[in-house]
């Protein structure tokens, strides 16, 4: 068995680098460093965009219609896979209704099933009386869960 320590001549174990030093040390390795950075800026991305994501598009968001015209009114329900961006959305299939009472404007239909082939809905706005009103949407793709209901609105001013 070998005696060791530095009594008996041996150097002592250097103490472990800080990260301060660490980081330090990285200014003399550009290529770490900015794999060090490409590597914290995919992680912070891919963070941000972890979970999935459904929400509900209305365009257009403010129109305007005169009293006995009508304008269509387009609907949809957004899907976001997991680590995705935004623009990567598509529209699912799913249901949408109208959830306010506008005595200024006739819409139909009040309630709608979209499908795969067709997500996108189209409901048409009739002025009826000049006024001022706020259309509120909700849609969701499973409508028996309460949590997965999105809401969206669009203002709708009429005109004679």
């Amino acid at each position: 068995m070998t005696r060791g320590g530095t009594a008996y001549g041996k150097p002592p174990e250097p103490e472990p680098l800080g990260m301060g030093d660490r980081l330090k040390a990285l200014r003399h390795r550009p290529k770490t460093l900015a794999a060090l950075a490409v590597v914290v800026v995919l992680g912070a991305w891919a963070w941000a965009n972890r979970g999935t994501e459904t929400w509900i598009t209305v365009a257009p968001s403010d129109m305007s219609v005169a009293v006995g015209a009508s304008q269509p009114l387009t609907v949809a329900l957004k899907y976001k896979p997991r680590f995705r961006g935004k623009g990567s959305a598509r529209s699912i299939a799913g249901t949408i209704q109208l959830i306010s009472f506008p005595s200024a404007v006739d819409v139909a239909p009040t309630t709608l099933v979209t499908s795969g082939d067709a997500p996108e809905a189209t409901l048409k706005v009739t002025g009826l009386r000049e006024g001022q009103e706020e259309l509120i949407l909700a849609a969701s793709n499973t409508p028996s869960d309460q949590r997965s209901w999105q809401t969206a609105s669009a203002k709708v001013v009429v005109t004679r």
